[in-house]
Parts: structure tokens; C-alpha cells; sequence
């Protein structure tokens, strides 16, 4: 649990292969470990906590602890700030709309981008923050609705790079009304079912192109779900500030 947080000041983030044995004595900084793949065990004082793949760690400032893991893959981001409640406490990171660009782009991107790149490191890391509170102060009744919309994200998860994907259909896998699923897509998501999708499949498409393995616009677009390259170049311009080929430059 780590409750209100202010101040926070990003240190620093790597993305690198695990270690299979570990032993830290009062960690330097607070940390954010994301598990890309593999799995990892953490020993604290005789407690346990296990972390698999797309989930993550809070490592306190201060903390000493032992880890083993196996083969895998994680990302770091370690950063100082005000912390109400410093505890260990392992969180799912699979519904968390840009786990995606935490696990494959946001090191790169801090450690090699221009300045803008960086705000928009910041960017995704509140938003992080703001979905681990929300994830803290889940009242048992909303838990309860969240599972309502279960079926629909399951769903959009499997489809979401699909062409005829309708998200204004959702509500139905569901039963409920599509106000009442929207309302608490919202509240699980911070935002609405259509913004979701298209964080998803700009972030996706931005990992596309970077890889080079792509031979036009239009292909990205369609391997992301847009059958308009055109509508697809505006929507990757106006989230990330420049146009999907400025990322091949």
C-alpha cells in the first residue's frame, strides 16, 4: 500500500533481464518493478511475495529484502517522493491502459528521448499512480461491479486490434445498458471505452513502427484496428504530439 503520494520525482528506469539471486539492504530509492515476463519472489522479514508476469512490485525507499527469480524480463522505474504508507504490496498491471508502453517503451524512452518524451513519461507514470489508487480504495461494491463488465473486457482484450471491433456494443456480453456500462468502465479505467481503445492501439501501432517491420502507414493502421490511414495519422499526431512517420526519423 503506498496511500497519498506527493512530490514524486522519477530517479531513474531500466529494462533488463533478471538477476536469478538478489540482496538489497536499504534500498536507495522508492521502485516500481514491472515484471515483462518470468516470474520473481521477494523474502521481507519472513513475509513472501510472489510477482509473475504483468504484474508489479512497490519496493519502498528503505527497504531490505532478498529475491530469486527465474528467467524473465522486468522494467524499473525508481523515483523519490512524499509517501503516506510505505508498504510492499504487489498490484495486476493487465488493466492498466498503457502497461504496454511501461513494459516495452517507457525506459528507452527516459533514458534516450528528447524532453518531450520524457513529459510524456511523467504522463504515463501519474496515470499509473492514479490507477494504483484507484486499485487501493475499491469499495467492495464496486469490486462487485467490475465484475459485472468482466465478459466485455475480456472481450476487447481479445478484439482490440480488429477492424469491426463496436464498442458501442459492449454493454451487451454484459446485459446491462450501455450508460451503466460506460459509467463503470470509467471508474475501473479512468476512462471511457473508446479512449481505452485507442491508447491501446496508438501505443501498439507506435511499437510497429519503431521495429521497422512494416512496409506503409496504411499496413500500421490496419494491423491496429483503423481501415482509414488518414484518420489513424491524426489520432497517432494528437496523442503523441508528431505524426507516425516522425517516429521513424
Amino acid at each position: 500500500m503506498i496511500g497519498q503520494i506527493e512530490g514524486v520525482k522519477i530517479i531513474s528506469s531500466f529494462h533488463k533481464k533478471s538477476k536469478p539471486y538478489g540482496k538489497i539492504q536499504s534500498r536507495a530509492t522508492n521502485g516500481f518493478l514491472f515484471r515483462t515476463e518470468g516470474c520473481a519472489e521477494y523474502f521481507v522479514s519472513g513475509e513472501s511475495y510472489k510477482v509473475g508476469a504483468d504484474e508489479v512490485i512497490f519496493l519502498p525507499k528503505g527497504a531490505s529484502y532478498e529475491y530469486v527469480t527465474g528467467e524473465g524480463v522486468y522494467t524499473s522505474i525508481n523515483f523519490e517522493a512524499e509517501i503516506e504508507r510505505s508498504e510492499i504490496t504487489v498490484y495486476p498491471l493487465r488493466d492498466f491502459h498503457d502497461a504496454s508502453y511501461i513494459l516495452n517503451n517507457f525506459s528507452d524512452t527516459w533514458n534516450f528521448g528528447s524532453q518531450s518524451d520524457k513529459y510524456k513519461c511523467l504522463s504515463v507514470f501519474y496515470d499509473f499512480l492514479s490507477y494504483v489508487s484507484r486499485l487501493e480504495h475499491l469499495s467492495y461494491a464496486e469490486r462487485g461491479n467490475y465484475r459485472i463488465i468482466e465478459p466485455a473486457i475480456d472481450y476487447l482484450k481479445k478484439h482490440i486490434y480488429d477492424v469491426g471491433l463496436k464498442v458501442d456494443k459492449l454493454h451487451r456480453l454484459c446485459g446491462i445498458s450501455d450508460t451503466y456500462f460506460r459509467r463503470i468502465f470509467v471508474s475501473r479505467f479512468n476512462m471511457t471505452p473508446q479512449a481505452y481503445v485507442l491508447s491501446e492501439r496508438i501505443a501498439h501501432a507506435k511499437l510497429i513502427i519503431e521495429s521497422g517491420d512494416y512496409d506503409s502507414i496504411k499496413e500500421v493502421a490496419e494491423s491496429v484496428g483503423y481501415s482509414d490511414p488518414l484518420y489513424f495519422s491524426k489520432a497517432f499526431k494528437k496523442y503523441y504530439g508528431f505524426p507516425p512517420s516522425g517516429t521513424c526519423e
